[in-house]
């Protein structure tokens, strides 16, 4: 039960430490400070931590990495259409 819990507060730091970027990204509508290589990075990183979270059948992992998915996924999403051509 601890193990799980620390896992939920590891992923959920994870997790909100890309929100303030999501933001901002969304409010200013811009996207320049931001690298997409990152985004790229932690999407693939992502993929293989929920493959990894699925084989092991941790619920933590599985959890915050999907919501970590879909956060990064929503700055990707922000990047192509604020980007400047």
């Amino acid at each position: 039960m601890l193990t799980e819990l620390i896992g939920y507060i590891a992923g959920a730091f994870i997790m909100l430490s890309f929100v303030p970027q999501v933001w901002k990204s969304y409010k200013t509508k811009k996207v320049d400070d931001v690298s997409i290589w990152l985004i790229i990075a932690s999407i693939i990183g992502t993929v293989f931590w929920e493959i990894y979270a699925f084989r092991i059948n941790s619920s933590p992992l599985i959890i915050m990495n999907g919501a970590f998915g879909i956060i990064v996924i929503i700055q990707l999403i922000l990047q192509i259409k604020y980007q400047k051509k």
